[in-house]
C-alpha cells in the first residue's frame, strides 16, 4: 500500500519533535549570548584636570579676563596635540620604563575643555590600568612644561592631583537582547528543518 506524506502528517511529526526543537531555540539563543559577553573588550580610562588661566588680580575688568581665557581653551587643547609636547610624555614615558610610538599615544590620549570653566581634561585610555595612569600624568606633566615654551602667551597650567586608578570600560561586542533573540530563532529554524528532513526520511524509508 502507498504511504503518502501529507502536509498534516508533517505537521504532525513536527509537533512530536517540538522539545527538540525547543532545546535548540534555548541553545542557539545561550549560545550567541554567551558569545556576545566574551567578545566584550574592557580598556582602562585616567583623567586629570588642570586650570589655566591668567591673573586678573589687576584686571580692570576680571569678568572679560576670565571669559577670554576661556575662550582660549579650545587653542590650547589643540597645542596639547603638538608634536613637541607628544614627544616630551614619549620620552617621559620611555624612562619609566614604558615603550610607545608617539602617532599611538596621540590616539590614546584626549584633550578637551570642560564647558563653563577653566578647566581643561587630560583622558587617557590604554589596555590596563597602570598604562591609562601613566600616559595621563606623563601628557599633563609634558603639557604643563612644554606649552608655554611654545606659546609665550600662555599662562602657566596648575595640575590637579594625579590620579592614581584608572576606570575600567566594558565596550559590548554587540547587543546582548539582538543576540539572545537571533540565537534563539535561528536554533528554533534549524530544529524545525531537521523536523522537516527526518519526517521526509522516516516516510521514504517506509515505502522502501
Amino acid at each position: 500500500m502507498e504511504n503518502q506524506f501529507t502536509v498534516g502528517a508533517l505537521f504532525k511529526h513536527i509537533l512530536r519533535n517540538a522539545w527538540w526543537i525547543i532545546v535548540l531555540g534555548i541553545v542557539g539563543g545561550a549560545a550567541m549570548f554567551i558569545l556576545t559577553n566574551k567578545v566584550a573588550t574592557t580598556t582602562y580610562e585616567a583623567s586629570r584636570q588642570m586650570y589655566i588661566a591668567k591673573n586678573n588680580t589687576d584686571a580692570k575688568d576680571p569678568n572679560s579676563r576670565v571669559m577670554a581665557d576661556s575662550w582660549l581653551l579650545n587653542s590650547y587643547a589643540q597645542l596639547a596635540k603638538d608634536d613637541a609636547v607628544v614627544n616630551a610624555a614619549v620620552a617621559d614615558l620611555k624612562a619609566d620604563g614604558i615603550k610607545i610610538k608617539s602617532a599611538a599615544l596621540t590616539d590614546a590620549v584626549r584633550v578637551s575643555p570642560k564647558k563653563d570653566t577653566l578647566l581643561m581634561t587630560i583622558r587617557a585610555t590604554a589596555n590596563t590600568n597602570k598604562k591609562a595612569v601613566k600616559y595621563v600624568n606623563a601628557y599633563a606633566k609634558a603639557f604643563k612644561t612644554v606649552a608655554p615654551e611654545k606659546l609665550s602667551a600662555m599662562p602657566q597650567p596648575v595640575l590637579f592631583s594625579a590620579p592614581k586608578k584608572a576606570v575600567a570600560v566594558t565596550t559590548p561586542g554587540g547587543s546582548s537582547k539582538k543576540a539572545l533573540v537571533f540565537g534563539a530563532a535561528a536554533g528554533l529554524l534549524i530544529g524545525i528543518v531537521l523536523a522537516f528532513f527526518t519526517g521526509i526520511y522516516k516516510n521514504l524509508k517506509a515505502t522502501a
